[in-house]
């Protein structure tokens, strides 16, 4: 026996209930009323299966000019949670999907959930690396040489400033973003009311770094039981090289209010240079991995055909170009 039941926004007390117990912070209520600021309608669904029980919180996506759409998990760091492992859960979903009418599903799992690959490689697909600190586990001063504890505290010896709360930095945070965003080019940011709503909920932490009575650097965190995900993060130029310390006095910080995991986000590849400032940590490292879902597979072909050239098969779904 299995069991779907999708949550809306205007469900908030059954929202909330279904994510108490194993739910990550983009699963919360709070998380998906920021999505729809910025003009998405998020749902959650909580699928029960073979045993196991699946939170996803996904949008349904129209397909231009087709009348037909697909669904993929909701922006954010912690995709889809599934307890224990099983792909019965994901089974029951791509069922209810189909008769639903959806053309497919792009599902990003969480990072506990990284043993399905090795049951299903053909359609869960690794890409990227994420890196998470287990608090209970990881210490600077055991777990990174003596060279990289060195650089990463050495802005605390060059007069720094850690500082935390809302009340000083929620405007220094609206403030850096969208420059930032535009200096690196970003293809899509959080439009302001998307963050100002979040501001409202009560599992958003803000950090800064202060040089000279200035932040030059903020980041923007959510946190939902022992799990932390580092969710966004804005700079001055002069603020970039301040990450991984930020990094490490927000994993300090977190310790100390009991949380266990803190997810700071995506590690490029090996070699590149995201993933040697992360990794300089040795944190725990997990592939982000995704579910390719088919539903309606005579749609996806003729979907695909309508691409032509412009048919992109790196991506899922390749249609959507």
């Amino acid at each position: 026996m299995s069991a779907v039941t999708i949550l809306t926004l205007s469900e908030p007390e059954a929202w909330t209930a279904a994510v108490e117990a194993h739910g990550l912070p983009s699963h919360t209520h709070g998380y998906a009323r920021g999505l729809a600021a910025a003009g998405l309608d998020p749902r959650l669904a909580v699928v029960e299966a073979g045993g196991a029980r699946m939170l996803l919180p996904f949008v349904e996506r129209p397909i231009p000019g087709s009348g037909l759409s697909d669904i993929a998990t909701i922006p954010g760091l912690s995709g889809a949670a599934i307890v224990p492992d099983s792909l019965a859960p994901l089974q029951a979903w791509a069922a209810y999907a189909a008769d639903r009418g959806w053309v497919t599903g792009y599902i990003q799992l969480g990072l506990d959930n990284h043993g399905l690959q090795a049951l299903d490689p053909d359609h869960i697909r690794a890409h990227n690396i994420m890196i998470r600190f287990d608090l209970s586990t990881w210490d600077l001063a055991t777990s990174t040489s003596r060279n990289a504890r060195r650089t990463i505290t050495k802005p605390d010896r060059q007069g720094v400033g850690f500082v935390t709360g809302r009340a000083r930095l929620e405007q220094p945070f609206l403030d850096l973003y969208y420059p930032a965003m535009a200096r690196l080019k970003a293809s899509s940011v959080f439009p302001r009311a998307c963050i100002e709503t979040w501001y409202e909920t009560d599992g958003l932490d803000l950090f800064g770094a202060e040089v000279e009575g200035g932040i030059v650097a903020a980041y923007l965190t959510h946190r939902h039981g022992d799990h932390v995900d580092g969710h966004l993060a804005a700079t001055t130029e002069a603020g970039r090289s301040l990450g991984a310390w930020m990094f490490w006095r927000m994993a300090e910080h977190y310790r100390a209010m009991g949380v266990r995991y803190f997810n700071i986000g995506g590690a490029g590849t090996p070699g590149d240079g995201i993933h040697w400032t992360k990794g300089r940590f040795n944190a725990d490292e997990f592939p982000l991995l995704s579910v390719r879902q088919v539903y309606d597979r005579g749609a996806h072909d003729r979907l695909c055909a309508a691409a032509g050239d412009r048919l992109n098969p790196d991506r899922f779904p390749p249609y959507r170009v």
